[in-house]
């Protein structure tokens, strides 16, 4: 029996026009909830410093450059000042390790080409004989802007962050 050309045509259409159509209304509405660029901020590595990164360099988009893991470090509790130059090293429940540094802007990110880590997993940050570890772990999301957004409170952990704002005491 031979296919009706109608319904050659149905499923050709449903295979060639069926892609647009899954969209993920949700993700969407994350994206755009990131804003416009800084427009005094090229494209690149540095842009967007403190979003969540795999908003965009996830599986779903919109960059075609995925990362599994990505995020920023700020220098001083509360303070905007970026730690440039430290060394991030998150390690994986298998025991697998990356290694990342961070940009001008504190940013920092590894490529899904170079590192695919088995959650859950435990971050550390160095910078000047300074390291932090996190005193808890990651169980599924590599954007660390997802938990660590400002400002901190019950569902944020505020920025990720090298040393303890000073109290101004004696």
């Amino acid at each position: 029996m031979t296919p009706q050309p109608k319904t050659v045509l149905f499923w050709v259409a449903l295979s060639v026009l069926g892609p647009l159509g899954c969209v993920d209304p949700v993700h969407e509405d994350d994206v755009k909830a990131l804003g416009p660029e800084d427009p005094t901020v090229p494209p690149g590595p540095d842009h967007r410093p403190g979003q969540p990164c795999l908003t965009c360099h996830g599986t779903l988009g919109p960059s075609s450059h995925q990362f599994s893991v990505g995020g920023t470090v700020y220098a001083v509790q509360g303070q905007a000042a970026p730690a440039a130059g430290a060394t991030v090293q998150i390690e994986d429940i298998t025991g697998s390790v990356a290694v990342a540094q961070t940009s001008q802007s504190g940013n920092f990110y590894i490529p899904v080409q170079e590192w695919s880590p088995t959650y859950p997993t435990v971050p550390q940050v160095s910078l000047g004989g300074v390291t932090q570890q996190m005193n808890t772990h990651v169980g599924r999301d590599g954007s660390c802007g997802t938990c660590h957004a400002d400002p901190p409170g019950p569902t944020s952990a505020g920025h990720i962050y090298l040393k303890v704002a000073s109290s101004g005491g004696p």
